[in-house]
């Protein structure tokens, strides 16, 4: 998050407050979730799928675009966010909010010192 100007801080933040109310997730599971311990959980899931949705980085059966994802990293972030997101390109499962799970989970996994969740 620290490689983010304020604008996109502000982006995320309205992103996240939307999809908070909209999953009814708890903020201490996705607080646990940047930091690699991801719950079992279906408001974290439908939260984490919520969000890539509104980036428009997944389509509403649950099909991730991760082209889009890396375009809409900020420059300084393209090169080491890029070969994060682009590692996980396989990655996939029966609806939107498993399959943004499993692409958080491959995410952190690929490289935890970069990966956030917001």
């Amino acid at each position: 998050m620290d490689h983010l100007d304020d604008d996109q801080k502000e982006m995320l933040n309205m992103l996240h407050d939307s999809c908070v109310g909209e999953s009814g997730v708890e903020e201490g599971l996705i607080t646990k979730a940047g930091k690699g311990e991801f719950t079992e959980d279906d408001k974290l899931k439908a939260y984490m799928a919520c969000i890539f949705q509104q980036l428009g980085a997944m389509d509403e059966d649950g099909t991730p675009d991760l082209d889009t994802m890396i375009s809409m990293l900020p420059d300084q972030m393209q090169e080491r966010g890029g070969k994060m997101i682009g590692s996980c390109k396989g990655v996939s499962g029966s609806n939107g909010p498993e399959v943004a799970m499993k692409l958080n989970k491959c995410f952190y996994n690929a490289d935890p010192e970069y990966y956030f969740v917001f």
